[in-house]
């Protein structure tokens, strides 16, 4: 694969297995979230979890305590994939796809230079 093969990532033409993980709603306060978020919130909620999970699996006959202690597990890992997806396409798209930003070193020198004649122009 060569470099002129590598783009930008377009959220429409991907498969749909990924668009469908793109589409989980909710995720977006969890995108943005901070370190206390993540360092101590989530440990909390995990500690919850667990204790939630063995509540329902033995107040519930069989079938039942199964699907429902399944539950929320399967909504955290969702929720985990649609962000981890997100975050890789971001980052994707900001290292290797190719970028509108053209580098233009002989205007930006000219500039400088001339925002530094300006300068002295005006200390005199």
């Amino acid at each position: 694969m060569s470099e002129s093969d590598l783009k930008k990532i377009d959220k429409t033409k991907l498969p749909w297995y990924y668009r469908l993980v793109l589409k989980i709603p909710g995720t977006s306060f969890l995108e943005d979230a901070s370190g206390v978020f993540w360092s101590i919130l989530v440990p909390i909620f995990m500690i919850f979890e667990f204790f939630l999970s063995m509540f329902l699996l033995l107040m519930f006959p069989f079938p039942a305590n199964i699907v429902l202690t399944a539950i929320i597990p399967t909504a955290v890992f969702l929720a985990f994939i649609r962000i981890t997806l997100e975050r890789f396409i971001n980052w994707w798209n900001l290292t290797i796809g190719k970028s509108s930003f053209e580098w233009n070193i002989e205007k930006t020198m000219q500039e400088y230079i001339a925002s530094l004649k300006k300068k002295e122009q005006r200390k005199e």
